[in-house]
């Protein structure tokens, strides 16, 4: 006899082939419950009255509206800069003003407990802000903004995104609807 044969024939295997049987049968019963009754979500009918499916739409590139670069150029010098907290709310979109009435953009604009949702940045120091188009659409637009500080003036060059959208009919204005500094990961010095 073999020596895998007399281990399978041995009464200590014997005893315990029962509780390896029903091991087995309790994962197999479990894994079947699991699969069977994991998903919990219900099958929804379609509401066919409800109308035809929404459809995403790819929107058309177009150029850079021009009144958007003086746009982005006043709204820094304005409102990043802290200028003009009347000037900076009519510029600024809903995104920006979250639901400040203009009573309170000018009673929060110089706090500093509270502020507005602005991300300053001393741009009287700043020599150059030249911006990259990410995308333009009709309705809206985002570009990538580098504030470049002048020589000697102690401040780091930062990227903004600045955002836009375009407000009304036909004959709407363009406002600042996002303005937020792009991420950037810390690296060691060498």
């Amino acid at each position: 006899m073999s020596a895998i044969a007399g281990a399978l024939s041995s009464r200590r295997f014997i005893s315990l082939l029962p509780w390896f049987a029903g091991a087995i049968l309790v994962a197999g019963l479990v894994t079947f419950l699991i699969v069977f009754f994991g998903n919990t979500s219900k099958v929804e009918p379609i509401n066919k009255a409800a109308g035809p499916p929404v459809r995403s739409v790819d929107q058309r590139t177009v150029p850079l509206d021009p009144k958007i670069s003086r746009l982005a150029n006043q709204f820094m010098r304005i409102a990043v800069g802290g200028k003009d907290a009347v000037k900076a709310y009519e510029i600024s979109g809903p995104g920006i003003r979250q639901g400040m009435t203009l009573a309170q953009w000018k009673r929060d604009w110089s706090n500093p407990d509270v502020g507005v949702p602005i991300i300053p940045y001393p741009i009287d120091k700043v020599s150059a802000s030249p911006f990259r188009i990410d995308y333009s659409y009709p309705k809206q637009a985002l570009l990538e903004v580098a504030l470049l500080p002048k020589k000697g003036a102690g401040i780091k060059a930062q990227i903004f995104f600045i955002g836009f959208k375009k407000l009304g009919g036909a004959n709407g204005h363009w406002v600042v609807n996002y303005w937020a500094p792009h991420n950037s990961i810390a690296t060691p010095s060498q």
